[in-house]
């Protein structure tokens, strides 16, 4: 670190600290951002650990009070003063504690980075070589022990968020089923939408993605397999009434033209971006996700074509995804839809409705899980079950797990051709 780095570091720092000294009231929201170990200087750390305690015991801070509970040596309690008269206002405070997490983030990748370096360098594969930088590019682990005082701060801050208009969940689109998840999916949540292929996956995750964005959520869709062409088709398909094959390969007649020129200008207005057609370690997805502030839906397509590095069983790993998209559920605070390829077993019983059983061959996902909903269509078990154009099929959307509230099942109306849902009734 460079002698000016390591200046404009600790002047960063000296102006959180002088911030709350002289306004004790900032002080619980600086330490929602930052850690003792974001400090460079010892004695930085040491007065931050001690004024965040003290605000969580409720005991007023200001230089006095400070000292006292520093037990501060003359030398000390000059430098409590100097970073008062340092600060004259607190005003800026969050975007001075913005500039020391950053830093320390800076730090923290520098240390990582070196590491991994000497770990090639002794002959580590570079899969393990990279083990540890998940950690440094989040930012680390903050699973520090919240005292009573702390929890009760964090549900009365959610409750001023929801009291103020702001919702603690993303609807989905389809009343019913928000009703059953308790208004829709839980920011921070992990949810799996799964079932055989032809149910309607993509689709339902589509109209999910779409429905978020139309309300001004940016929304992130990562296809592992699809490309942006053939998510594009699908969603004009949905709009316009247009089979999605012809928009991809047919040809369109004039006013079919127009429909879809007009779901254009809609698609344009909405938030929602496309990763498509590659598969992605899910390392490698959450340092993508990273870069995208203020996302409020990350939908995943789907489970089982994450890249794995393959060093241990495919359930550990596939176990260690599921870990991996809860922890960047919580990192953005926004709900993850991941989808998931049941196994064949319901195929093997008399009803083969899924059973949340049938998701386990993919790993821990169940355990990870707020919320699972398996889609079953009847008709297509039936050999002599025959479609007239533009007849929609029935299917069941069974919230099988829910980590918030009750389970049941929705019966959904689904249009194949124009990728297109809607509901039918509570079953």
């Amino acid at each position: 670190m460079s002698t000016a780095d390591r200046l404009e570091d600790l002047q960063a720092e000296q102006a959180v600290l002088g911030a709350m000294l002289i306004d004790g009231g900032c002080i619980s929201a600086v330490a929602q951002r930052l850690r003792e170990e974001d400090f460079v200087l010892p004695e930085d750390r040491t007065i931050f650990r001690t004024l965040a305690a003290m605000d969580r015991e409720g005991r007023p801070v200001d230089g006095l009070t400070a000292a006292d509970a520093l037990g501060a040596s003359g030398e000390l309690r000059a430098y409590l003063a100097q970073l008062m008269e340092l600060t004259p206002t607190s005003a800026n405070v969050l975007e001075y504690a913005r500039i020391v997490a950053e830093r320390a983030g800076r730090r923290t990748l520098r240390t990582a980075l070196a590491a991994a370096l000497e770990a090639l360098d002794r002959g580590a594969s570079p899969a393990e070589a990279a083990a540890g930088l998940e950690g440094a590019l989040s930012g680390g682990e903050r699973e520090e022990l919240l005292g009573p005082r702390e929890q009760l701060e964090r549900f009365w801050r959610h409750r001023e968020r929801i009291d103020g208009g702001g919702p603690p969940c993303v609807p989905t689109g389809l009343r019913q089923l928000d009703a059953l998840l308790g208004g829709g999916l839980m920011k921070t949540g992990l949810y799996f939408l799964a079932g055989r292929p032809g149910m309607g996956k993509t689709a339902l995750a589509l109209a999910v993605a779409q429905h978020a964005a139309a309300e001004g959520r940016e929304t992130v869709f990562v296809s592992m397999e699809m490309s942006a062409e053939q998510l594009t088709a699908r969603r004009a398909a949905a709009l316009t009434g247009v089979d999605s094959a012809a928009l991809l390969t047919g040809q369109l007649d004039e006013e079919q033209y127009r429909r879809v020129a007009e779901a254009s200008r809609v698609l344009a207005a909405a938030p929602l971006y496309v990763t498509a057609g590659r598969a992605w370690a899910p390392e490698a997805l959450a340092a993508m996700l990273r870069t995208r502030r203020g996302c409020g839906l990350v939908v995943v397509d789907h489970f089982s074509l994450f890249l794995l590095p393959g060093r241990q069983a495919a359930h550990l790993e596939y176990a260690a995804a599921a870990h991996a998209l809860k922890r960047l559920a919580q990192a953005a605070d926004a709900p993850v839809l991941c989808l998931a390829q049941l196994n064949r077993e319901n195929e093997q019983r008399p009803d083969r409705r899924p059973r949340l059983s049938d998701l386990r061959a993919t790993g821990a996902a169940e355990e990870d899980a707020d919320g699972v909903i398996l889609l079953y269509r009847e008709d297509y078990y039936a050999p002599d079950f025959s479609r007239r154009p533009g007849e929609p099929v029935r299917v069941e959307a069974m919230l099988a797990k829910n980590r918030h509230g009750p389970t049941g099942a929705v019966d959904l109306s689904f249009w194949p051709e124009t990728n297109t849902f809607r509901e039918r009734r509570v079953s």
